[in-house]
């Protein structure tokens, strides 16, 4: 009698040698609590892969290792939460969004709400130098 198809693919990875993807995802896994935690004290990435890496902790590339921080780290939904303070950094770009953004959606009843830039042909005497 055959075994399952199931239990031949268990026992086929059970014997197949990990990816090399898998091995250095299982790594940062293993140290990403450390590394959330360096990244909440104000830590560059940067300065965070440096120290793994030359204390052997991590044998990847920096751009892998920054890969695993934003997949793994940075978009997860408890980070979500946090990012979404008024003064939030935007991580791709290093952009902070703040009071003026808030600012900008705040409506008053009476008045007409404006947005972005309005030229006017005619300036007034008081602008101009």
């Amino acid at each position: 009698m055959t075994k399952n198809l199931s239990v031949r693919i268990a026992e086929r990875t059970a014997q197949k040698k990990p990816s090399r993807n898998g091995q250095n995802r299982a790594t940062f896994l293993a140290i990403r609590g450390d590394v959330k935690q360096a990244l909440d004290d104000g830590w560059p990435v940067k300065t965070i892969w440096e120290t793994l890496h030359e204390e052997g902790k991590v044998s990847f590339s920096y751009q892998a290792f920054r890969g695993y921080a934003n997949r793994l780290i940075l978009s997860s939904p408890a980070s979500r939460a946090t990012v979404s303070t008024p003064m939030a950094v935007d991580s791709r770009i290093g952009k902070q969004h703040g009071p003026a953004t808030a600012q900008a959606t705040e409506k008053n009843p009476g008045e007409p709400t404006t947005t972005g830039f309005t030229f006017n042909r005619t300036p007034k005497k008081e602008d101009l130098l």
